[in-house]
């Protein structure tokens, strides 16, 4: 594998096109795949840019991020006490036209 490094790009490889039933495939390379968080099975969104170049881009965020999100968010709430006074009261007084 050829790996470049281009201003714009983080990482760059040169790959072979490869038949597949009658279609024609590329195999993205594992470093990639970890660098992006994609598995098997991934839907890709694939254009053909102005310049004749190849673009490939997930369709969704991986499921290990909005996994790690809920993770997260599990151990905020888990913090959380309902029957625990979070602050003091603070008592502002009376302002303007209120009737008490």
């Amino acid at each position: 594998m050829d790996h470049k490094k281009r201003k714009d790009m983080i990482l760059m490889t040169t790959v072979t096109l490869s038949k597949w039933g009658n279609s024609s495939a590329v195999r993205i390379p594992n470093q990639i795949l970890k660098q992006l968080n994609l598995e098997d099975g991934a839907e890709l969104q694939i254009m053909m840019t102005s310049e004749n170049e190849i673009l490939l881009r997930p369709t969704a965020k991986p499921e290990e991020t909005n996994e790690s999100l809920r993770v997260h968010l599990q151990s905020l709430l888990d913090e959380f006490k309902p029957d625990t006074s979070r602050h003091e009261e603070i008592e502002y007084g009376t302002e303007g036209d209120e009737l008490i």
